[in-house]
């Protein structure tokens, strides 16, 4: 008995002795609760008061997700009661147990004057961001963009609206990279900031670039519509539809009275030459503008199909041209009134056609071999008919040569 007495009485020493320890714990873990709670709701009311706390809120991804102050204070509210863990395991005497917690805690703090200074860069360079886009977005929409646009008959191309949001997105993006930059510098964390700070500065480096390529091309642009619209007057001034018209060559079949009702009538010769030079002009800046971007891929590809378009164009021109000479020569041989002259004449002008369209295909680079093989068994073809036509329909005419022959001879 007096041995068990003896364990109740130690045990009884040992819980008073631990007794403080936990009174002090429980008090520990108490006011960490509390001061935790406390700063939580201040910094959740705070956050959610705040323009940027309203303006979270109002761009929040998912219509039940929780507010920006929320998720702030939710998050100091744990990490109050991280920091008091450790006192109160060591007040416990568990304190053999925190040397991962304290090593972790003590990189916390390390980083954190890093963390909380890249946040505050950042966040002030979301506002100076905000309000230069704001301020250029609302000056360029006061100016008179459209009505210069108008003006110069180029409304379609430019929208003053438009213009002044991609201004003030530029603008934007602009003064926000390297504000980021500056802010992944102050978080000190190699491993994190150095790749992202690489690609930001690519990033930044190449908006001048982006920002000269969209101007050639849209230089160019407003340089081809200005050469379409000249060729077109142009063309319909020196009656260009009307002369393939003569020809018999008509693209569209609707009769135009005016020649200067021509561009709105359809697909017209004089369109097609406009819109051909336009695409010319529109390929030459993607060109430009690719080299610019250093995209050497595109600008090559882009060169190829300009200049298998420049041949194709050739060769079109070398056929469309014999159109006219072949029928300008038929027609003086028609003229000599005789009665073989109209099957002369026709085969002049089919000779005529056939010769410039091997010349304009050749001219197109499509398989010149193959071009030369197929003309010349065209006119071995065309040789070889007139001899067996000439021999089967003058075969009276050789039976009486000879027999006048033969008569001499005796």
């Amino acid at each position: 008995m007096d041995q068990i007495r003896a364990e109740i009485e130690r045990s009884l020493e040992q819980f008073a002795a631990f007794l403080p320890n936990v009174l002090g714990a429980v008090g520990l873990a108490v006011l960490g609760l509390i001061l935790a709670r406390v700063l939580s709701e201040f910094v959740r009311k705070r956050v959610d008061k705040s323009k940027i706390g309203q303006a979270a809120n109002r761009e929040a991804i998912a219509p039940g997700s929780p507010s920006l102050g929320k998720s702030l204070g939710a998050a100091v509210f744990w990490f109050i009661l991280l920091l008091f863990l450790a006192p109160i395991l060591t007040t416990l005497g568990l304190s053999e147990t925190l040397a991962p917690l304290n090593s972790m805690l003590t990189t916390v703090m390390e980083y954190l004057p890093h963390i909380a200074g890249a946040a505050a860069i950042i966040g002030i360079g979301f506002v100076i961001a905000t309000v230069a886009r704001r301020a250029v977005t609302s000056l360029l929409s006061a100016a008179p963009i459209d009505h210069a646009a108008q003006r110069a008959e180029i409304g379609d191309l430019i929208k003053g609206t438009e213009i002044a949001r991609a201004a003030g997105l530029i603008v934007y993006v602009l003064i926000l990279i390297p504000i980021f930059i500056v802010g992944l510098e102050a978080l000190a964390i190699e491993s994190i900031s150095k790749p992202l700070t690489v690609m930001l500065q690519t990033m930044l480096n190449a908006i001048p670039s982006i920002i000269a390529a969209a101007l050639i091309l849209f230089v160019f642009t407003l340089f081809a519509r200005a050469v379409r619209s000249l060729l077109i007057s142009v063309l319909t001034g020196v009656g260009f539809d009307n002369f393939w018209r003569h020809l018999g060559i008509v693209i569209d079949q609707r009769d135009i009275d005016e020649p200067a009702a021509a561009p709105k009538a359809g697909i017209t010769p004089t369109v097609v030459v406009a819109n051909i030079a336009m695409a010319a002009m529109l390929i030459v800046g993607a060109i430009t503008a690719a080299q610019q971007l250093n995209i050497e891929p595109v600008s090559t590809a882009l060169s190829q199909i300009l200049s298998v378009g420049g041949q194709i164009l050739l060769g079109s021109i070398v056929i469309f041209a014999g159109i006219p000479i072949s029928r300008f020569v038929a027609n003086t041989l028609r003229r000599a009134g005789d009665a073989r002259s109209e099957l002369v004449a026709t085969v002049v002008q089919w000779g005529i056609m056939v010769l410039v369209t091997a010349i304009g295909i050749r001219e197109m680079g499509l398989g010149e071999d193959i071009i030369y093989a197929g003309f010349v068994l065209i006119l071995g073809a065309a040789a070889l008919a007139s001899a067996l036509a000439f021999g089967i329909g003058g075969r009276g005419a050789a039976a009486r040569f000879l027999e006048r022959l033969d008569r001499d001879d005796e």
